[in-house]
C-alpha cells in the first residue's frame, strides 16, 4: 500500500535526520554518521518511489481525495529533513563534504543498477542455455523414437508370411 510505504519512508527519513544532527553535535566522525546518512537516502528514495507508483485507481484517487494533501506535506518534511541534515554536515565537516556525499551516493547507485543489470543479462542467458540443452535433448528423443518407429514397422513387415497364392 503506497501510504503505508510513504509513512515508513518519511518515518525513516526524520529518524535518520535527527541522528544526523545529534551525531553532528556530539562530534561523531563521518564515518561513524555513514549509517545514518544511508538510511537518510533510502527513506528519501522509499518515500520518492512510493508516490511514483501510486496507482490512482480507487475512486478517493480519481475523486481528488484522500491522501494527497498528507503526500505533499510528507514530500516537503523529508526535504526539510534531508536540508537540516545538510546543513548539521556542512556545519560539522566543511560546505563540500555534503556534495561529496551525494556525488558518492549517485555514483553507488549508478553501480547498482549497473550490477543488476548485468545479474539480470546472465540470468537470461543461463535460461537461454538451458532452454537450447532442453530442446536438444527433446530433438534426440523424438528422433530416436521416430527412428524406433520406423525399425519396429520393418520388423513388423518381416515377420508377417506373405498371403497364400492360392487362397483367394
Amino acid at each position: 500500500m503506497p501510504v503505508a510505504e510513504i509513512l515508513i519512508g518519511i518515518s525513516l527519513v526524520k529518524a535518520s535526520a535527527s541522528a544526523i544532527k545529534e551525531g553532528c553535535s556530539a562530534a561523531k566522525s563521518m564515518g561513524e554518521l555513514a549509517g545514518d546518512i544511508d538510511a537518510l537516502f533510502e527513506g528519501n528514495k522509499q518515500c520518492q518511489k512510493a508516490r511514483a507508483k501510486k496507482s490512482g485507481m480507487s475512486l478517493k484517487d480519481q475523486l481528488g481525495a484522500g491522501s494527497a494533501a498528507q503526500e505533499v506535506i510528507d514530500a516537503r518534511l523529508a526535504k526539510e529533513a534531508l536540508w537540516d541534515a545538510r546543513m548539521a554536515i556542512s556545519m560539522r565537516f566543511g560546505p563540500k563534504a555534503w556534495d561529496d556525499i551525494v556525488v558518492l551516493q549517485v555514483e553507488r547507485d549508478k553501480e547498482a543498477k549497473r550490477l543488476a543489470a548485468i545479474e539480470k543479462q546472465q540470468r537470461l542467458e543461463k535460461r537461454e542455455r538451458i532452454q537450447g540443452i532442453f530442446i536438444l535433448i527433446a530433438s534426440v528423443v523424438i528422433g530416436i523414437t521416430i527412428i524406433g518407429i520406423v525399425l519396429a514397422v520393418i520388423y513388423a513387415s518381416q515377420q508377417v508370411p506373405p498371403p497364400a497364392e492360392g487362397a483367394r
